[in-house]
């Protein structure tokens, strides 16, 4: 039976055709999506009518969505990628998220600079959880490579190279909806090289004796996620002693990738080269415009970081 957009609930029809929304997706996105259907689009849009799905209350909604611009961002791929398969199906004339304000690149550059710890924010952060030298080596992890915390978790010995200095990123750890993290592809489904800048390496060597097969580990050798990180180190505790904001929202680790990739800025580095070492979602458009490997971006950016 034909579906009625007027009568049809945006739930309901997610329920009939989620299985072409994951299709051709890898694992890491179809986790992102059902997120942010759970979290966001569901909460706020679900029970409306396809037929009164506009940009002005889809605009509406993603005001009231928390969560950083980049996670708002996936609940739209999401809503757009479902109301897209409307149009298809004849339901909808044009798909309203097409008409939806962008988002400029340069805010989510400012978004990044202004969450970025300086130097000595970095020290006073590792000062603070040497009580716990694994949740320690991590902070710095994290805050040395600009890697997601799935991602450094998902570091072993063999993906380390010493001789060029780079790391190979080539899976993460993700929750898999039990409370359980399990070994993944990247986000974006491929791998990438970061450099290995010159104040990453002692912490390198002081997990080199523990074999663990992972670099990034918990004191039994098990990965990190943001809760146990967060126990292990007191993070609540002590976040405001290392940064505050100016819009109120306390220290995050994602900051410290910001962190890593300002500090790249800041070094002048071309941002093909960051956004080719950082993985970032919008890495296709980039690519359009270079003709640079992965390897040679990580290469310039370590060249560049331990020679200045």
């Amino acid at each position: 039976m034909r579906l009625d957009p007027r009568t049809t609930t945006l739930a309901e029809f997610f329920s009939e055709y989620r299985a072409l929304v994951d299709d051709g997706l890898t694992s890491n996105a179809r986790q992102s999506y059902a997120r942010a259907w759970t979290l966001r689009v569901e909460p706020t849009l679900g029970a409306l009518p396809l037929a009164e799905l506009r940009p002005l209350s889809i605009a509406k909604a993603r005001a009231l969505w928390s969560g950083a611009e980049s996670t708002k961002g996936d609940a739209i791929a999401l809503l757009s990628k479902l109301l897209g398969l409307a149009v298809m199906d004849g339901l909808l004339p044009s798909n309203p998220c097409r008409s939806l304000p962008r988002t400029r690149g340069k805010v989510r550059e400012a978004e990044w600079t202004s969450r970025a710890l300086d130097d000595l924010q970095v020290r006073r952060m590792l000062a603070l959880t040497a009580f716990h030298p694994f949740g320690q080596r991590a902070l710095a992890g994290l805050a040395f490579t600009g890697l997601r915390l799935g991602e450094l978790v998902g570091l072993r010995w063999e993906d380390l190279d010493e001789r060029r200095g780079l790391l190979t990123v080539r899976r993460t750890f993700s929750p898999d909806g039990h409370g359980r993290l399990v070994e993944r592809a990247t986000k974006s489904g491929k791998s990438r090289q970061v450099p290995i800048i010159e104040e990453l390496v002692p912490w390198l060597d002081a997990a080199r004796g523990l074999g663990h097969e992972h670099i990034f580990t918990g004191k039994l050798g098990g990965p990190f996620d943001s809760g146990n990180l967060a126990r292990a180190v007191r993070w609540h505790a002590i976040r405001d002693q290392i940064a505050t904001f100016a819009d109120g929202t306390p220290l995050r680790f994602h900051d410290l990738r910001h962190t890593f990739l300002s500090r790249l800025a800041r070094h002048g580095i071309a941002p093909a080269h960051i956004q080719k070492v950082a993985g970032h979602a919008s890495i296709t458009t980039t690519e359009r415009y270079t003709h640079l490997s992965g390897t040679e971006a990580a290469l310039a950016v370590r060249e560049a970081v331990n020679g200045a």
